[in-house]
């Protein structure tokens, strides 16, 4: 994967990260105004939030890890071959 590929995901996680805490701030204040209990619905909304977050960023590093790995591996081969 080229780099300027791998900033690109890097901006879509860090995107994606304001998205899901705007969804949840705003999804807090519509079920907390509709669906009113005597607990905040930000003890919900909040923490699976979080966990979109941390599964975003997890499928980043991932691909990133990846990408590397056969990144790599062609160069190598390619800077042995030139050696003989």
């Amino acid at each position: 994967m080229k780099p300027i590929h791998q900033m690109g995901h890097l901006l879509a996680a860090n995107f994606e990260t304001l998205v899901y805490i705007g969804m949840a701030f705003w999804a807090t204040g519509y079920l907390n105004e509709h669906y009113p209990k005597s607990w905040s619905w930000a003890n919900v909304t909040y923490p699976l939030g979080l966990l979109l977050i941390i599964r975003s960023w997890y499928v980043l590093f991932r691909s990133l890890m990846k990408s590397q790995k056969d990144g790599e591996t062609p160069k190598k081969e390619s800077l042995d071959e030139k050696n003989l």
